[in-house]
């Protein structure tokens, strides 16, 4: 590494670094023959090695009225590092006080912005059952809803059911006293029509397979699963997204 890159690291610019080296090698002369010496104009040499003299790194002195600039030995390039390191632990000790005050602006901070969650494989989906049962519990929500595919042809072709991925999530948000407004897709071979139950004692039975939809909407957060082979599922937070779907199953006109 040579001085410039090594100058301009500590974080001055590159004619910064070309300034205190060649203020270094000609030893003690005003901003004037400076600049002669480099064929910058006096001005900007001038404010820049003042700015050297409040970092510390440049003494000034008068020799018959004229400023005279002066580097007093290498040292000073060591101190003025360690003071950058002063600085900076001085800055990392008050990070937590200023990453508190900065936090209470995050919750309003692109909130309109959804947030979304990933889940993949059986475990994965039976993390997202738990989390649907606590952010359920953890709200204080009294009802939620539900849908899932139902046809005749899933139940005869899938040798899964809800319950293979979390038998007791119903019977526990029952316990809980929340209601789960249930809307089942049924059909034979394809969904033909919507129908609601508040009776959740045999949705644990229905199939987990064969591209199998469940969908949770829980508060603002909507939940979605789709069972193939490898099941995954999607968890949006979104207010906007949420009360859509809360309109769209509270507006159905059931058969």
């Amino acid at each position: 590494m040579d001085f410039s890159s090594f100058f301009t690291q500590l974080g001055f610019t590159p004619k910064e670094a070309e300034i205190f080296l060649t203020l270094y090698k000609l030893g003690s002369k005003p901003a004037s023959t400076i600049a002669k010496y480099l064929n910058i104009e006096r001005t900007n040499v001038y404010k820049t090695l003042l700015k050297m003299v409040d970092d510390g790194i440049v003494s000034e002195t008068k020799i018959r009225g004229i400023t005279n600039f002066f580097v007093p030995d290498v040292s000073v390039l060591k101190k003025y590092m360690n003071s950058k390191k002063d600085q900076l632990q001085k800055l990392e000790d008050n990070f937590s006080i200023v990453e508190t005050e900065l936090s209470q602006y995050d919750q309003n901070k692109y909130n309109y912005i959804p947030k979304i969650s990933l889940f993949d494989g059986i475990d994965g989906i039976r993390n997202m059952y738990n989390d649907i049962y606590e952010t359920t519990i953890n709200n204080h929500y009294l009802v939620i809803k539900f849908f899932a595919t139902n046809t005749f042809e899933s139940q005869i072709s899938v040798n899964k059911t809800l319950k293979d991925y979390y038998e007791d999530i119903f019977n526990k948000l029952q316990k809980r006293k929340v209601v789960v407004d249930a809307y089942l897709g049924n059909g034979i071979l394809i969904m033909e029509q919507i129908s609601k139950t508040t009776n959740i004692q045999n949705l644990n039975q229905l199939p987990a397979g064969n591209s199998t939809i469940n969908m949770f909407i829980v508060g603002w957060t909507v939940y979605l699963i789709i069972f193939k082979e490898t099941p995954f599922g999607i968890k949006i937070d979104s207010k906007d997204f949420a009360n859509v779907m809360h309109f769209m199953f509270e507006k159905l006109q059931l058969d």
